[in-house]
This record gives structure tokens, C-alpha cells and sequence, in this order.
């Protein structure tokens, strides 16, 4: 095997190349390309799903998403696909900095609302931890909500993938943006610890789990030198990951193939952009997602901590809300 390869979707042998889509080997792209043009191709299987005829492995090209196009189609798809995204992030930030809420729901209503309700925020207005919190997660839940394949959704699916993955994005984004502050650990505008420091002092004797929580995920978006671009396809493949999820499996199938899509996506702009070394940069991007974890994994132990000592917190129902899903996370 060679070193930075992947395994065909279709045939599973270790590959490199990306081609029609997907990542997979040079025999089943010409295998695909060939369906393409035979006059007498068979139309079904009498077997069914038994992946040595032609009309099975046809079958396993369509359902990983191979797709017949030329490269300045799949040039174009791709730029659509990140352009869409950075708008969406575009739209996410300006509410971030722009705009405050006096909203105090539950997670679930602020899942299923049809709209978030923000205001502008006045010339006077001095933010603080509990504000840059609270839209933080709003913002978060709402870009992923502003996905294409959200729309297809019932809402106890959309609920549990957002129960399931919003922390994920959460952390990513605020650390995105602290990177791109020139911080050396996260923390909000204005300087304002992440962690407040009434929490902050439950750990007087362990900084290092503190310092785990606010510097590990920021130093590694520093350490491989992530773009805007790369940042925003990372976030899209991490909201479709669907390992803790529990969706039905139509639910489980569209995300899944989302997923597939923006891989792909990030790869074939790795390999545009980097050439021989973008196996490796995907590699090293998609390996961002076990710091997250690292991260999430901290801040359930610091959650647990808090409820030792404060078993009723007097904070907002959305924090306490927050605060019981990560009990359903697989740490």
C-alpha cells in the first residue's frame, strides 16, 4: 500500500486517484467510462447484488456517487459546492458579530424553529460571556441548518443530528475564528475567556485539562496552516458524520451521501491545489476531527464537574439543554 492512499469505494483495493467524483482506482473509472458508451449493456440481475456481473458493479459505481461528467464540470461543481458554503459562513458571522438575541429556548425549539430571531445590536451595547455563548450556538446551529440536504429531513432526524454533531461545529468555529484573530488559545471577542472564570476556578489543581479545552484545537488549525476553504468543507463533512446519530435510514443514507460528496469534494480541491502532496494535506485535514473530539471529550469532563458542584445551575435553558445532550455523546 502505498503511503496517503485511500481504498476504492467500489472494489476496495488501495488507490490514489479521484476520479468521477469518488476515490477510486483506475480499472473501475475505466470500467465506468466504459458503461457509459456500451450499446449492449445489461439492465438488470437475476442474483441481484452480487457484485461480479456488470450490472452490479454499475449499480455500486451509482449508489457511491461516480458521476458521468467532464473535468470542467466537476471543476465547476466544485466551486459551486464552496462558494455556497462560504456564503452560508458569511451570513453565519455577520450574526455572530452583528447581532444579539433575547430568545431563551430550549434546544429542541431553537432546532425546530422555522427562523432564528435576531436583533442589531445598539452602539452601546457591551457583550459578555453569557452573550457571545449564547449566539455562538445559535449561529452554529443555524448554519447547519442552512444546508441543502437539512430541507429533506423529518424533524426528529434533523434533531438528533443536530444533538449529535452541533459541539463538533461549535468548537470549530470559534477556534477558526480565534486562529484567524491570531490568538494562541480560543476565546471570544474582546478577549473574553471561552471558559468563564467562575468555571474556570472548579480546576484550580488540573490546568491542564483547562488548557487541553482552550489551546489543542487551535494549535492544530495553526500547525497544518488550514484555509477559509478547508475550514468550511471540514465543517460540512463533520455535520453529516452520523456514527452517534440516531436517524432512520433514509435519513441515514442522504446524510451518508452528502458526506461522500463533500470528501470528495475536499480531496478533489486538495488535489487541485497541493497536486502530489494532496492525499497527504486530506490526511492531515480530516485528522483536525480527532482534536475536536479531544476537545468535546474535555468539556464533558468539565460539564460532569459542574454538576458535582452545582447540580442546578442557574444559566439559560439552552446551556442546560446543551448540557444534557452531551450526556447522550459517546465519550
Amino acid at each position: 500500500m502505498e503511503p496517503n492512499s485511500f481504498s476504492c469505494v467500489i472494489c476496495k483495493k488501495y488507490t490514489i486517484p479521484f476520479n468521477y467524483g469518488i476515490v477510486c482506482c483506475n480499472s473501475c473509472k475505466a470500467f465506468f467510462r466504459r458503461s457509459q458508451t456500451a450499446k449492449n449493456f445489461p439492465t438488470g440481475c437475476t442474483k441481484k447484488n452480487c457484485s461480479k456481473c456488470r450490472y452490479c458493479r454499475y449499480q455500486l459505481c451509482i449508489t457511491a456517487g461516480m458521476n458521468w461528467r467532464t473535468l470542467n464540470q466537476c471543476d465547476n461543481q466544485l466551486d459551486t459546492i464552496i462558494q455556497n458554503l462560504i456564503n452560508l459562513d458569511s451570513q453565519r458571522q455577520d450574526r455572530f458579530m452583528n447581532f444579539t438575541t433575547d430568545w431563551n429556548l430550549s434546544l429542541d425549539e431553537l432546532i425546530l424553529a422555522d427562523s432564528m430571531k435576531y436583533e442589531q445590536q445598539s452602539i452601546d451595547f457591551q457583550p459578555d460571556h453569557t452573550h457571545w455563548s449564547t449566539v455562538s450556538h445559535m449561529t452554529s446551529i443555524d448554519f447547519m441548518k442552512r444546508l441543502d440536504f437539512v430541507k429533506k429531513m423529518p424533524s426528529a432526524d434533523l434533531n438528533n443530528l443536530i444533538k449529535s454533531n452541533h459541539m463538533q461545529i461549535f468548537f470549530l468555529c470559534n477556534a477558526m475564528r480565534s486562529y484567524c484573530d491570531n490568538k494562541g488559545y480560543v476565546c471570544y471577542p474582546g478577549g473574553i475567556d471561552f471558559i468563564p472564570a467562575s468555571l474556570a476556578s472548579l480546576f484550580p489543581e488540573n490546568p491542564i485539562m483547562l488548557n487541553k479545552h482552550n489551546c489543542s484545537l487551535i494549535g492544530k488549525l495553526a500547525e497544518v496552516r488550514i484555509t477559509t476553504k478547508e475550514f468550511l468543507l471540514l465543517s460540512a463533512i463533520l455535520i453529516c458524520n452520523t456514527v452517534s446519530s440516531k436517524l432512520t435510514v433514509p435519513s441515514q443514507n442522504l446524510v451518508s451521501q452528502y458526506q461522500r460528496m463533500y470528501s470528495s469534494t475536499l480531496l478533489q480541491y486538495c488535489l487541485n491545489t497541493y497536486q502530489h502532496y494532496g492525499p497527504s494535506r486530506f490526511t492531515d485535514l480530516l485528522s483536525i476531527s480527532h482534536i475536536i473530539n479531544g476537545t468535546l471529550e474535555s468539556s464533558c469532563q468539565i460539564v460532569f464537574t459542574l454538576r458535582y458542584y452545582e447540580p442546578k445551575p442557574q444559566i439559560k435553558q439552552l446551556f442546560i439543554d446543551i448540557m444534557n445532550s452531551m450526556d447522550e455523546l459517546p465519550f
